[in-house]
């Protein structure tokens, strides 16, 4: 058999600082925000700090998985950064991290932008290098920082995302554990229902791009803020991951009955409720994290099961499907199963702050 890649340990790492739903009311009033929370059941933000950046949540939480595990730097020989909110457009965030981190020169490094399905593209495609032997120890981070791209008074968009990075570590799987399977799919006829307009080369800043529009629902934003098709991006939630889980799960030859943990892309708590029930997901196999800090983009499904492996939910031997889906727009999906020694939480704390 290839070498396969197995995750080994895995830790989040949040913003201390709160957007809570008071500073909304006063925003947007308490009727609209009551509303939204209602539904989306985000109650609380976690969001850097001025100065703080995505890349400042992926080091602490790479940094203090590595020193838990006693991991010597120049033992990792891959490391994936994906994000939306770099540091600089040139150069990538991994290179960036690769020094903050002191990793060796033979270390290779890669930026994914893959928005919130990066987690399983980035697990995959460590899981490539693995099988080529080309990798043996790789550190896979997840990390968005959302608020410093949205308009303040963006009331959908506000209330819903927060900021925060994850690191994976993975190891060359010892028996039956590690990643099993993979499903990837795009449906690109969307991709313009979660964009940011003027933020490349196709569409420079201008005057222009720097106005303020509010739109019939009272949103205001510019072009160089990111913005979302609500409606839209539900919908395809709603029908298309559903029908896209069923799939990889035929592909991988298992059913939810076989499953011990199901972990999704946390949006929105009633779009995530529905997704379950669609599936037939019974309560003990789902897994919610994100009522205290809010959507956190493309470091969601990995901190949701980074949260499960702290509060005890990841047994030893566990088979666990993991899916996110979103900005493309594109899904992902991956079947895991967890070793027999089980995955013991990283026992540095899970929050950042500007001090730190």
């Amino acid at each position: 058999m290839l070498p396969r890649a197995a995750i080994t340990a895995i830790h989040h790492c949040i913003p201390t600082r709160r957007l809570t739903e008071a500073e909304l009311e006063a925003r947007f009033g308490a009727r609209q925000v009551q509303s939204i929370a209602k539904l989306s059941g985000i109650h609380e933000r976690r969001i850097v700090e001025p100065g703080m950046t995505a890349a400042d949540l992926a080091y602490a939480a790479a940094d203090r998985l590595l020193n838990d595990r006693s991991i010597p730097r120049e033992s990792i020989d891959l490391l994936v950064v994906t994000t939306q909110t770099g540091d600089y457009q040139i150069p990538g965030t991994a290179f960036v991290l690769h020094e903050r981190l002191g990793l060796s020169q033979s270390c290779a490094v890669y930026d994914l932008n893959q928005g919130c399905a990066a987690y399983p593209y980035a697990l995959a495609l460590a899981q490539g290098l693995f099988a080529t032997g080309a990798a043996q120890r790789a550190l896979i981070l997840n990390t968005d920082a959302l608020s410093g791209i949205i308009h303040p008074q963006d009331r959908t968009l506000v209330t819903l995302h927060g900021d925060g990075a994850v690191a994976t570590l993975l190891e060359v799987a010892k028996g039956e554990e590690g990643l099993l399977g993979f499903h990837f799919g795009t449906d690109s006829s969307g991709w313009r229902y979660l964009c940011m307009p003027a933020s490349g080369a196709r569409q420079p800043k201008t005057e222009l791009t720097r106005q303020e529009i509010t739109d019939e629902t009272g949103n205001v934003r510019t072009s160089e803020h990111f913005q979302m098709n609500g409606q839209a991006i539900f919908h395809f939630a709603i029908h298309k991951v559903p029908e896209v889980t069923r799939s990889a799960l035929a592909r991988f030859g298992v059913t939810v009955a076989d499953l011990d943990l199901v972990v999704l892309h946390q949006a929105n708590r009633f779009m995530i409720e529905q997704i379950y029930k669609k599936l037939g997901v019974p309560p003990e196999k789902q897994f919610f994290y994100l009522e205290n800090v809010g959507n956190l983009s493309g470091a969601s499904a990995p901190s949701v099961l980074s949260e499960a492996v702290r509060q005890g939910r990841v047994k030893p031997g566990a088979l666990i499907l993991l899916a996110a889906f979103g900005v493309g727009l594109s899904w992902g999906l991956t079947l895991i199963r967890i070793g027999p020694q089980g995955l013991a939480p990283v026992a540095a704390s899970t929050e950042l702050s500007s001090s730190s």
